[in-house]
């Protein structure tokens, strides 16, 4: 299992994440992190790859597990202005058959 972290910069009404999209597979846990004071939402379309399709600032910055695999677009935007937002990709695969080395 594998740990993934998303960070998450804003910058006045622009937000960046790094990476932009994340390949993880479904034995693989991902975060994301926003350094400062802004607290962000994480919305997918459709049902999206964890428990939630939305994800809270307390909920998205703890590590969650995929339940289903495939390609998902999600939102990451401000809590405090829902407008400022950004839609980058998580691509979750099967686990590998044996471990890494």
């Amino acid at each position: 299992m594998k740990q993934h972290q998303v960070s998450v910069t804003v910058n006045g009404r622009a937000i960046r994440v790094n990476p932009d999209t994340v390949v993880m597979t479904s034995a693989d846990e991902l975060k994301w992190i926003s350094p400062g004071a802004q607290r962000i939402t994480i919305e997918f379309e459709g049902a999206g790859p964890f428990a939630n399709r939305t994800l809270s600032h307390d909920v998205a910055t703890a590590p969650q597990r995929p339940r289903q695999k495939g390609q998902f677009k999600y939102t990451v935007a401000l809590e405090s202005d829902p407008s400022v937002r950004l839609d980058p990709d998580v691509i979750v695969g099967d686990p590998p058959t044996q471990p890494d080395p």
